[in-house]
């Protein structure tokens, strides 16, 4: 965790807030495949293109995503170390929450395979998606908490994004692929380091610490 600017006042954190694909799960979704079975094409992003569909196309759309989220969603596994940092999570009373494009069918279904709960949930019926602030609002709405007591933890800009607009600390699973710590507070290769940041400072992260 290197600075990237001013550090605010830091401030305890009450509650977790985690993107689910790549975060919490790893799931084969095939997003070329989709947007080629949807639109021809395989520029853009699903879910933006969608909101220009007429209701018609836009109900098929729904329905071709929703299927290949409900086969990826049977196959889900678990990220490399999420299940104990959850366990820890829980232990240390912070609440935990899941803020994530897919549907809630589809994150019902990942749920129940890895017998995982948490104590708000925000899919893509439930509010604008990511990159939008709202899904971030009401998932710490549903916490009791507010934004500033929230950790926001994504491997995504979107995820960044939502969770600066919303007024969040945002913390960035680094991936080679993808770079977007510029959006990120913080900006960790594990959850496993999180949790040691998080047990050194005693709940405290300071904002603006990504590379």
């Amino acid at each position: 965790m290197r600075a990237n600017g001013g550090i605010d006042r830091p401030a305890a954190i009450g509650g977790i807030l985690f993107d689910m694909d790549g975060v919490v799960v790893q799931q084969r979704l095939d997003f070329l495949a989709i947007k080629q079975e949807i639109f021809g094409t395989t520029h853009g992003f699903i879910l933006e293109r969608m909101g220009a569909l007429t209701p018609p196309e836009r109900a098929r759309a729904e329905a071709i995503l929703e299927r290949h989220e409900t086969v990826a969603a049977a196959q889900a596994e678990p990220m490399d170390g999420i299940l104990p940092f959850l366990s820890w999570v829980e232990a240390r009373g912070l609440r935990r929450g899941l803020v994530t494009r897919n549907s809630r069918k589809s994150v019902e279904l990942v749920l129940a395979r890895l017998g995982l709960r948490f104590d708000a949930i925000v899919t893509r019926e439930d509010a604008p998606p990511k990159p939008s602030p709202e899904p971030v609002w009401l998932a710490c709405r549903q916490m009791g908490l507010p934004p500033s007591a929230v950790l926001f933890v994504g491997d995504f800009e979107f995820d960044m994004l939502s969770g600066r607009r919303a007024g969040v600390r945002t913390v960035l699973l680094r991936n080679p692929a993808m770079q977007f710590s510029e959006h990120a507070d913080l900006s960790v290769d594990c959850v496993g380091e999180l949790r040691e940041l998080l047990e050194r400072e005693d709940g405290v992260v300071p904002l603006h610490q990504a590379e």
